[in-house]
């Protein structure tokens, strides 16, 4: 598991949400039936010439006593098999499948409570081209903002990772919104993960761009060498601290070639942060009203101004600490490639152990 923790925060608790089966409770029981043994009387001598018994001139004619009725054996009612336990469907409460799935459908994730005041932030990236009104997200990544540790912790999530999608089946998390719009995607990403988001704020390619050159550009902190070719030419980056263009930085965030779907998780987190560190730089914070109705046509959200308002403390101790930043997510330790058989897609198949074992680090630190 690879995750860099760059502070301590609060302890979030975890508790299971468990689904259970329902039982079909059958009562057999043993009936036994008995009868009792009747014996005969027996019938007092008397006389052929009906003189008195004690005439010893009179052979009183003997009388035996019937035999007794066997006594028959006792029969019990055979005990009925026990009953055969109905299987539980492993969704519980959501929704259920309603077309195949490549592989079995696991249980959802176990659920993690949040403490009081805190936020989680889905944050997207859509691959939607200009002149493309839809997408599918690109980037998919929480960021857990806890108003009571004042810290934030960023969780990304590759796109190709192969996940149930509550109402539909198992296929790619990056699929979900396509096909049942927010709330399919909120449910997977409780299912799978655990965490239900309480806000949602999208980016697309043009907005990404635009957004850091009316910035001026930003300085990016790299932490792993890279060298790949984006937009006919290659870029290098050994670690280090680099000004990038809108263009640039998204080079940056979506190449693959040379590298993996894991390592574009770790650089969308450093452009992350590096787009944060230059709104603070730009006194953002302060002109949070005038950078809201500025941007406000680059983001889709459902933040409201006042509710980043009330997020401007945590925003405020991260900018002054930013090893109050956590960052997590899933790697080539957590997910192994996978080939759909019938559609021939090349998928991320989850290790689901070792993702509750980061999320549990994640939300417990």
């Amino acid at each position: 598991m690879t995750h860099s923790t760059l502070g301590s925060g609060s302890r979030l608790r975890a508790h299971r949400r468990r689904t259970h089966p329902w039982w079909a409770l059958v009562a057999a029981s043993l009936l036994a039936a008995g009868i009792a043994c009747n014996t005969g009387s027996l019938p007092l001598p008397v006389r052929p010439n009906g003189g008195a018994a004690g005439n010893p001139g009179i052979t009183p004619t003997p009388f035996y006593p019937l035999a007794p009725s066997p006594t028959p054996e006792m029969t019990t009612t055979p005990e009925l098999p026990p009953p055969t336990a109905t299987p539980a469907n492993p969704w519980g409460a959501f929704a259920g499948p309603i077309e195949a799935s490549a592989i079995e459908i696991p249980p959802p994730m176990p659920l993690f409570d949040l403490p009081p005041g805190a936020e989680v932030i889905l944050l997207l990236g859509s691959d939607a081209r200009p002149g493309e009104t839809f997408g599918r997200n690109d980037t998919i990544m929480l960021a857990v903002v806890d108003r009571e540790a004042g810290d934030v912790t960023l969780i990304s999530v590759p796109r190709d990772l192969y996940v149930y999608i509550p109402g539909w089946r198992v296929d790619r998390v990056n699929t979900a919104e396509v096909r049942g719009g927010l709330p399919m995607l909120y449910d997977t990403i409780e299912y799978n993960f655990g965490i239900r988001p309480t806000h949602v704020a999208r980016g697309s390619f043009t907005g990404f761009t635009q957004g850091i050159d009316t910035l001026g550009g930003i300085d990016v902190q790299i932490g792993k060498y890279m060298s790949d070719e984006c937009g006919g030419v290659y870029r290098t980056y050994p670690p280090g601290t680099y000004r990038m263009s809108g263009f640039e930085a998204l080079c940056y965030v979506r190449v693959r070639k040379a590298t993996s779907d894991f390592d574009r998780l770790r650089r969308q987190q450093e452009v992350l942060i590096a787009l944060f560190q230059r709104l603070v730089s730009l006194n953002g914070l302060t002109r949070l009203p005038e950078l809201y109705a500025q941007y406000a046509s680059l983001v889709q959200t459902d933040l409201t101004l006042n509710d980043l308002l009330g997020l401007i403390p945590v925003g405020t101790t991260v900018a002054s600490d930013p090893s109050r930043i956590h960052r997590f997510s899933i790697d080539s330790s957590m997910a192994t490639g996978w080939r759909v058989p019938v559609s021939g897609a090349s998928v991320l198949l989850p290790n689901r152990d070792a993702i509750q074992a980061m999320l549990e680090t994640a939300m417990l630190k």
